[in-house]
């Protein structure tokens, strides 16, 4: 049995033990009741399972991912990093305590080098709004007008963009609001702005795509279709929207699903629809799982349907969508649209 293996088959095998034993030492002297000790326990067991998944996937920016999103999180409920830190830092303690060397070898690398993501000492932020180009000076004006709840001028500053200044969509999604929507998560996960805010921004982009419809979907009869969903629960969803018009415009037939869509639903649409392509979107690293499982079942299920994946999991691991079972990957909506014509062109 390799390292990989025996560490898998530990962690999966024993995930509710250990969760318990590192939920009890932490929360040992401090006045939790009894409920609130199995919230915890609830949470270690997750936390766990993270690791297990991305030692499977070979994938140590999955759990990076993972663990980032998890302190932003407890960040937002007020708790100290060091609980975290803590936390972590007692999971490796009891695996190499009780468990085979390569079991606590292995799991002290990733948890590790998780742990020197969400605690970097001296590194300076970069703003999204660095990948803008051309477009920095729009997507700044955008950006404060959405803070500062001046949905008029918001409206106004792309309307004018894209009807006066020639400004394609497509350029506009991907230049613009990509980076914008991505700034805005870094300022509320720092704490800079509230959910409010970072809600209403999501709101009023959606507004403004809406009010683009009428370029984007025309009556041209379309040869091709494509189907477009989030994993999961996903909050997240506009990602995905924006991929399926960007197809819209480029002669395929989108068909947005949107979120929390169950899997028999999923397969259930893509029987009756048949489109050539399904865009997968993982937007954080700890739906990576349900989206091996989606695929899984797809791949039962149905046939002849290639299934492209993106999100920030996938961009920062390059290899990772090969890992999950999926036919490719994009950065961005535009080059999805050109990996799924090629895709669709090999099956010819």
């Amino acid at each position: 049995m390799t390292s990989k293996e025996s560490t898998l088959r530990s962690l999966r095998a024993n995930q509710d033990l250990i969760a318990e034993h590192i939920v009890d030492q932490q929360l040992r002297g401090l006045n939790f009741s009894e409920s609130r000790r199995q919230v915890s326990i609830r949470d270690a067991t997750e936390n766990i399972r993270q690791l297990a998944d991305a030692i499977e996937l070979e994938s140590q920016i999955t759990f990076n991912g993972y663990i980032v999103w998890l302190n932003d999180v407890l960040k937002g409920y007020g708790f100290d990093q060091s609980l975290l830190i803590d936390h972590l830092t007692l999971l490796v303690d009891y695996i190499e305590e009780y468990f085979a060397e390569d079991v606590g070898e292995m799991v002290r690398t990733y948890v590790f080098a998780a742990i020197a993501v969400v605690n970097p000492e001296g590194q300076a932020e970069q703003s999204f709004l660095e990948n803008c180009g051309e477009y920095r000076d729009y997507a700044q004006t955008y950006l404060l007008a959405l803070i500062e709840a001046r949905r008029n001028d918001a409206v106004e500053l792309i309307l004018s963009a894209v009807n006066r200044e020639n400004v394609s969509i497509e350029d506009l999604y991907i230049k613009i609001f990509t980076n914008v929507l991505y700034e805005i998560g870094r300022l509320w996960q720092s704490q800079r702005i509230n959910v409010g805010q970072e809600h209403f921004a999501t709101v009023v982009t959606q507004y403004i795509m809406s009010m683009l419809y009428e370029k984007i979907f025309t009556k041209e009869l379309k040869t091709v279709k494509m189907m477009g969903v989030c994993v999961g629960d996903e909050l997240h969803e506009i990602g995905i929207r924006m991929v399926c018009d960007i197809f819209e415009m480029n002669n395929w037939d989108s068909y947005y699903l949107g979120a929390n869509v169950p899997l028999e639903s999923i397969i259930g649409e893509l029987e009756r629809i048949k489109p050539q392509v399904l865009a997968l979107s993982a937007t954080t690293a700890h739906r990576v799982p349900q989206c091996i499982e989606i695929i899984k079942a797809i791949k039962v299920k149905t046939s002849g349907t290639k299934i492209i994946v993106g999100g920030r999991p996938f961009n920062m691991d390059p290899g990772l969508w090969v890992r999950v079972g999926a036919d490719g990957h994009s950065v961005d909506a535009v080059g999805a649209v050109k990996l799924a014509q090629r895709l669709v062109n090999e099956r010819v």
